[in-house]
């Protein structure tokens, strides 16, 4: 970090204060300010759409010493702001710093903090509004913009606007892929099973679908709230009905959950980072799992009739998985690995079995 860095603060909705110093773009950036445990790339998670909205921090005390190629700049940051303990500055000839890249995608960040700190708050709080800023003249001022701070329309803010055609090296299915925004990485896990993926707009209706020729349907993840988007969960109901396996993760799981008539819940703390442990009952294993979400399938709303709730946190016990019984679906709350010999990668083999059973 250069001496010569402007002072900063993060400012939370309650007046909580935590100072620090300006990375990237200089100026103030409210967002939910949630934390994140990865030790994986930082380019990775900022251009994660699941952000959206949101001031991520990072709990890995040094960030950056690997700068960002050229690869890596041409994905846009999701995120409303970052915050780092530590960031590096040196970097190799053909690399852009962090703060160099921040600065380049217009995003404020803010070094320098108590992050240990940082996090207990978090964690204790549980869902928190924020401002990065290096502007404290008006706090008042700031708090109110603060506490009217939400996320809305963050799924037609960032689906595609148009189809897009993934190929399978040797085709065995034809899917097709609801981007309500999320990290293409997990379609790897697909085309691995023989998927040919068409990748549709959120909005595209179950009468659309029929068009379609698919196999199969994928609800990707998402940002945001489930119920901010009742349209969706209506056309997933309509997709239920037309007799195609459904495989939904994240937020489609809890949209998909929600079309069958259970009920979504605010968590008190929600689930980032890579090593949530989620047992399945059917193996009586577990698995750790990656994940980054605020909001979980309220498990007394599963009827036994509709779903079987077979995965299950091991931290506070929320509901992780369910497997339906009026129509082929399988759903997820965390993102499978698409490392094949990682616990996860099960699911992507199941969904392909499904559709096998389907045709037969």
């Amino acid at each position: 970090m250069p001496q010569s860095a402007k002072r900063a603060f993060l400012l939370l909705e309650d007046g909580t204060l935590f100072s620090g110093y300006s990375m990237g773009k200089q100026g103030t950036s409210i967002g939910e300010v949630v934390f994140n445990t990865c030790t994986a790339s930082y380019t990775s998670l900022l251009s994660d759409p699941t952000y959206y909205g949101q001031i991520v921090a990072q709990t890995y005390p040094l960030v950056g010493n690997r700068g960002v190629s050229a690869e890596s700049r041409a994905s846009d940051i999701m995120a409303n702001g970052y915050i780092v303990r530590e960031w590096c500055d040196m970097t190799t000839k053909d690399e852009l710093s962090l703060d160099a890249y921040l600065k380049q995608q217009g995003i404020v960040g803010l070094c320098g903090v108590d992050m240990r700190r940082l996090t207990r708050v978090l964690r204790e709080k549980g869902y928190v509004k924020g401002a990065i800023t290096d502007d404290l003249s008006d706090r008042e001022a700031l708090l109110a913009r603060i506490r009217a701070y939400t996320i809305s329309g963050a799924v037609g803010a960032i689906t595609t606007r148009s189809p897009q055609l993934i190929p399978a090296e040797n085709e065995r299915f034809r899917v097709c892929v609801l981007d309500y925004g999320f990290p293409r990485e997990i379609l790897r896990g697909l085309t691995a099973q023989g998927c040919t993926l068409e990748i549709l707009p959120a909005f595209t209706t179950a009468e659309q679908l029929l068009t379609r020729s698919a196999d199969g349907i994928f609800l990707s993840d998402g940002p945001a709230d489930p119920d901010d988007d009742p349209a969706l969960v209506q056309e997933i109901s309509a997709m239920t009905k037309l007799g195609l396996p459904i495989f939904a993760v994240g937020l489609g799981h809890q949209m998909l959950a929600l079309a069958c008539g259970m009920q979504i819940e605010k968590m008190r703390k929600g689930h980032r980072g890579s090593n949530q442990p989620v047992f399945c009952t059917h193996t009586d294993r577990f698995m750790v799992t990656e994940q980054n979400h605020g909001y979980a399938v309220r498990r007394e709303s599963v009827s036994p009739q509709t779903a079987e709730a077979f995965l299950y946190n091991l931290n506070d016990k929320s509901v992780e998985g369910l497997l339906y019984r009026t129509f082929p679906g399988l759903s997820v709350q965390f993102t499978p690995s698409v490392d094949p010999d990682s616990s996860t990668a099960w699911v992507f083999s199941r969904f392909a079995e499904m559709m096998e059973e389907a045709r037969k």
